[in-house]
């Protein structure tokens, strides 16, 4: 899995154990493209996508709505979008845990 650009030129700052501290973090909190737009096709209209991508609000409105079918044709319109959905998720984690590995630091 690869890291967003903005994140590796963070992780210049950091020592070698936070670089692995780092890595080890990322790699629990990133999702995959793939697995996104999977749950958008498939299980998309009772809002799969939206709770694996932490937006359980959203997730929650898919489900109240499910039944007019409106959720799952937005989620198969997200589902061409999910890469760059996935890809923001990412980078806004990887500046989070960047972050919070300074501030262990400080």
């Amino acid at each position: 899995m690869t890291v967003a650009f903005d994140a590796i030129a963070l992780t210049g700052e950091l020592s070698g154990d936070e670089k692995i501290q780092f890595q080890l973090a990322y790699g629990n909190e990133s999702k995959s493209v793939v697995v996104g737009v999977v749950l958008a096709i498939f299980l998309g209209a009772f809002g799969a996508h939206k709770f694996y991508l932490g937006q359980p609000v959203l997730g929650v409105l898919y489900l109240l709505f499910c039944w007019t079918f409106i959720p799952g044709i937005i989620a198969i319109i997200e589902a061409c979008f999910m890469g760059k959905t996935v890809r923001k998720y990412n980078n806004t984690k990887a500046l989070e845990i960047i972050e919070s590995i300074k501030m262990v630091r400080n």
